[in-house]
């Protein structure tokens, strides 16, 4: 996906009808973990997290599961694991989905904090999560 691309497609999420919406997001989901590591195409799955429906963003976040470390250490793919972690929220599934995705970290703080894209990852999920529900 090149920027005129990437470009064309966050404008028609962010003002698509649901019908068209969908269609976008049927496409991008089995790409999800590819398109979270390249320089124009993470742009897109951010903004899938932000005007994606709420069961279109935990698709989304479960197809990130078990990836979360790599992605929190990669340079596009820090910004995807911050926009899930600040989009993820709101109800009981998607509290628990942002916990799960907080959790996975937790083995791998100290790789993450040395390194300078996943050490962005550990402070959003340090502020963003409750106190209550930190998984650090």
């Amino acid at each position: 996906m090149d920027q005129q691309g990437s470009r064309f497609i966050q404008q028609h999420v962010e003002h698509c009808d649901s019908s068209t919406l969908d269609k976008i997001f049927q496409q991008l989901l089995p790409e999800t973990l590819n398109l979270c590591t390249k320089v124009f195409s993470n742009y897109v799955v951010q903004k899938m997290f932000e005007f994606g429906s709420e069961p279109q963003r935990l698709a989304l976040a479960e197809s990130m599961r078990g990836h979360i470390s790599m992605l929190s250490c990669q340079m596009y793919g820090c910004r995807v694991v911050q926009k899930a972690l600040e989009c993820v929220k709101g109800s009981a599934p998607l509290n628990n989905m942002q916990l799960c995705l907080a959790t996975e970290l937790q083995s791998k703080v100290v790789e993450c904090v040395r390194d300078q894209n996943g050490n962005h990852v550990i402070q959003k999920s340090s502020n963003k999560s409750h106190r209550h529900t930190s998984a650090f």
